[in-house]
């Protein structure tokens, strides 16, 4: 989820938020389903700096440095940089693009092309953490890639995805509209949950009861989004220990 604004983006403000249209791409053509050509029209900005460094100072307490990291769906390894500057982590990147990884490659990361929503692949490492931020919600069998992770962390597996139980998702609902939980286009996510459906699922799937952590919502006072992430936070990243 980007801080930019861009043509089709999410409005920033809260009435937009809560009251907005649904946004739609400027043509019926233009969501192009090719992952090396989607990183292709991301390289040349910063579209994901801003949410990558916040998630990594959100998880930067409970890594240590030179801790390994692997980055799953790392794209061109904004979050693996945000760790490196903040912990010094030993960082690879894994993705099924050729084109990003070679750009996390040429930022002196190990690169992995794997895709772990195919039955045939597998992990060979263990890693101390496993990073897996704004990834699942894009991934029909988001169960398959969860289990191939369970026992490839040491200390802590991160998982992020778009809260739908946020409140202005509920106030939008509640006036008729679905939320906003994409950048441009409602293609992009295939997978929805709020707090508690996500920790239903991933109790269904053998892992851990995780740590909640609420990175960010738009009404902050009295540090709402931290204390009660499921209704206050739009961004949640849950912390799975071994």
């Amino acid at each position: 989820m980007s801080e930019a604004k861009k043509p089709g983006d999410k409005g920033r403000g809260i009435l937009q938020e809560v009251f907005g249209k649904i946004q739609l791409p400027s043509r019926l053509d233009s969501f192009d389903p090719n992952y090396d050509k989607y990183w292709e029209n991301r390289i040349t900005d910063d579209f994901y700096t801003k949410p990558a460094r916040r998630r990594a100072e959100g998880i930067r307490n409970f890594i240590s440095s030179g801790d390994s990291v692997l980055d799953v769906g790392c794209g061109t390894g904004e979050t693996l940089e945000s760790l490196r500057e903040i912990r010094q982590v030993e960082g690879t990147g894994l993705d099924i693009s050729d084109t990003a990884l070679a750009v996390v490659s040429s930022k002196g990361f190990k690169t992995l092309k794997i895709n772990l929503t195919d039955s045939d692949t597998k992990l060979n490492s263990v890693y101390d953490h496993i990073v897996l931020f704004e990834v699942a919600e894009h991934v029909i069998n988001a169960e398959m890639m969860m289990m191939k992770l369970k026992d490839k962390y040491r200390k802590s597996l991160y998982v992020s995805t778009p809260n739908l139980g946020y409140i202005a998702h509920r106030f939008r609902l509640m006036f008729g509209r679905f939320p906003l939980t994409y950048i441009s286009d409602p293609r992009e996510h295939v997978r929805y949950w709020t707090v508690k459906d996500f920790i239903d699922w991933s109790d269904w799937l053998g892992f851990k009861r995780p740590q909640v952590l609420g990175l960010r919502g738009k009404v902050k006072m009295f540090g709402l989004p931290a204390r009660w992430p499921s209704l206050w936070a739009s961004e949640v990243v849950y912390r799975f220990t071994p």
